[in-house]
Formats: structure tokens, C-alpha cells, sequence
């Protein structure tokens, strides 16, 4: 990986949110998954792990006098380790739930967990190349990994700063960072995601909180080219703000902005009642030949 600090600037200072001008029309994607239940399968004398997983992703709009939900997603899926395919449909009263085959190489706990983790992450990316024609931006929860269309207006927003990127010295302006600033872009080359991003600051941490609290790390696709990201960079600065969300609303505040918190619980409930499907499944378990409720 190789990182090229002053791409926009080699002024590296704070840089304000223009004043926005006009109404924006803005999107919002984000994803949510479960586990419905842990299962082993025997096949030819081997031990599978697999999960019953159900995932959901959707998108807020914005811009108008009321945000509103634009459209959600939702799948269940069987995942199961050492390349088996099966699928299953369970009933609920009079509805039939089908769990689609989705097999997976690898065969461990984690490794069918983290095959629904990208399942997820790949329809974030599906819905949102698909709406992106029609806002003025996307922002999509997490980073644009599984985004494949690198010339959209679309921005990853990462809420967790799990490394800095930047040297030391660069760093340093982070914390220091006012609401409503941002860093300089700079460019993250790995030959595979090429991107360019920046440091935001969306409030003001509370005195409790650590200095980086507020702060979100955002990213555009390369492909976008150097003026498209500074734009989307502005924007950013200058609209994330207001959707920050208060601790009073969400432990996760403030990075967790308030239409990514609203959508998450719309999410959530289109998964349908946990103890229903878990019900379900393990009755359809107990029927089905070569499955076995994995009592851990």
C-alpha cells in the first residue's frame, strides 16, 4: 500500500464545509444482518458448520421536507462450510420462508459467519450502484470494498478509526479538527481499491469522550477523479453535520448519523421476530434427515 499525502494540498490545515447552496437530494445505504441458527450437517462422514442467516439492506433519502425510506432489501440465506449447497424452506403459519443455498469453500464457524458478513456487504454495494443515478451522493456505511463502479458519486463513511493511515505528523490535525472541517484528501494505493479520503469531524466530542470522537474517515474511488472527490469532500464537510446523531438516541453517537440509525432499525424489524424463525428452524431441523441443531 502506498499513501500520497498532498494530492489536493500540500497545505495540510484544516479546510472548512462551504456554505451549501440549494436542497440536496442525498442517499443513505446501509445493511443489517442475524444469524437464525447454527447448524451441523454430516456429509459423507464429514462434519459441516453452516448458519440460517437472514440480512437486509435499504436506503434513506434526504432532501426533502421528510426522509423517507427508498428501498429494502431483504435475504435469507443457508450458508454452509466445505462447498455444500442446499437450500431450505421453513414455514411460519401460512407463510414459507426459503432459505437460498449459498455454499462456502471454507469450513469453520467463522468462516460461514463471515460469508454472510459479505453477502451483506456485497447487496450494500448492489443497491447502492443501483440508486446512484439518482441522488446528488450516496453514502454508504463502511468502506467502498465490494463497490464496483468506480466513477459513481459515492462516499464509504467509516465510523470506527481502526488506523490513522497517515504519519504522525500528518495526524496530529485530526483531533484537532472543528465541526464541520475536514483534512486535505490524500490517496490510498493498493492496486485494487485506489482511493482517495479524508478526515471529518460531524460534532464535537463530549469531555468524557476520546478527541477522535466525532471524527468519521471518508472515502471516494480514485476513478472518481481528483475535482469529482474534492466536490463530494465538500460536501460532506458541509451536510454530515447536521446529521449527527446525540447520545440521548444512540450509544453510538455521534458517528452514527441519524438516517444511517433510523434505517438500521427499519432493517432490523423487516428481519422478522428472531424466536418465530428460530421456532421454525429448528422444528424443520428435527424432520430433516443429516441436520442436527448445533447445541452450542
Amino acid at each position: 500500500m502506498r499513501l500520497e499525502v498532498s494530492v489536493e494540498t500540500p497545505d495540510w490545515r484544516a479546510l472548512p464545509g462551504p456554505i451549501a447552496s440549494g436542497s440536496k437530494n442525498l442517499l443513505f445505504v446501509d445493511g443489517s444482518r442475524r444469524v437464525e441458527a447454527r447448524i451441523l450437517a454430516d456429509h459423507e462422514g464429514r462434519i459441516v458448520h453452516g448458519i440460517f442467516g437472514s440480512l437486509a439492506v435499504g436506503a434513506v433519502r434526504t432532501g426533502n421536507p421528510k426522509a423517507s425510506f427508498e428501498e429494502i432489501r431483504v435475504q435469507r440465506c443457508l450458508m454452509l462450510g466445505n462447498g455444500l449447497a442446499q437450500s431450505q424452506t421453513i414455514r411460519i403459519g401460512e407463510q414459507l420462508v426459503d432459505f437460498e443455498e449459498h455454499p462456502v469453500s471454507e469450513n469453520s464457524p467463522l468462516d460461514v459467519l463471515a460469508a454472510l458478513q459479505n453477502r451483506m456487504r456485497e447487496a450494500e454495494a448492489h443497491l447502492a450502484e443501483s440508486l446512484a443515478q439518482r441522488a446528488d451522493c450516496i453514502f454508504l456505511d463502511g468502506p467502498l470494498t465490494y463497490f464496483s463502479a468506480i466513477r459513481q458519486a459515492a462516499v464509504g463513511v467509516v465510523k470506527t478509526l481502526h488506523q490513522p493511515y497517515l504519519e504522525a505528523s500528518h495526524f496530529a490535525l485530526v483531533p484537532q479538527l472543528q465541526r464541520g472541517f475536514r483534512t486535505p484528501l490524500f490517496a490510498i494505493l493498493d492496486g485494487k481499491a485506489d482511493r482517495y479520503c479524508w478526515f471529518l469531524r460531524v460534532a464535537r466530542p463530549r469531555p468524557l469522550h476520546h478527541p477522535l470522537a466525532g471524527v468519521l474517515r471518508l472515502e471516494a474511488r480514485q476513478g472518481l477523479g481528483l475535482e469529482a472527490a474534492q466536490r463530494l469532500a465538500d460536501l460532506s464537510a458541509s451536510l454530515l453535520p447536521r446529521f449527527a446523531s446525540t447520545s440521548i438516541r444512540d450509544p453510538r453517537a455521534p458517528q452514527n448519523l441519524l438516517p444511517i440509525g433510523a434505517l438500521e432499525d427499519e432493517l432490523r424489524r423487516r428481519l422478522g421476530d428472531p424466536l418465530c424463525l428460530r421456532r421454525a428452524i429448528e422444528r424443520q431441523l428435527f424432520r430433516a434427515a443429516g441436520l442436527h441443531r448445533d447445541a452450542a
